[in-house]
């Protein structure tokens, strides 16, 4: 990564008649290969990470350390928006680059 600022700037969007202004100056990069979920009646948690289960046999993988990095909380109604865009995201991928297979 760069010890350089990020330049600033601003993506515009509309939705429903209303104007969006998207600024990314703060925004941060996160890797993850997992993540989980979990709710209360409040907010719904998503906690991200990563592991390195790809190495040993099916015998030495009984256990996985996962190093959670973020943890996201959405009211309700954000986590409803958010599961609808990821649907259509991967929708729209797996209309360009085939099925993904879990």
């Amino acid at each position: 990564m760069s010890d350089t600022p990020a330049a600033k700037s601003k993506q515009t969007s509309t939705m429903n008649g209303m104007t969006i202004n998207w600024h990314d100056d703060k925004m941060e990069s996160v890797y993850a290969n997992i993540g989980t979920a979990t709710a209360n009646r409040e907010e719904f948690y998503l906690l991200f990470g990563t592991h390195q289960n790809w190495r040993g046999s099916a015998a030495e993988n009984k256990e996985v350390d996962v190093n959670l990095s973020t943890r996201l909380v959405l009211n309700p109604f954000a986590a409803k928006r958010f599961a609808a865009i990821l649907a259509s995201s991967l929708k729209a991928y797996e209309d360009q680059f085939g099925k993904i297979e879990i």
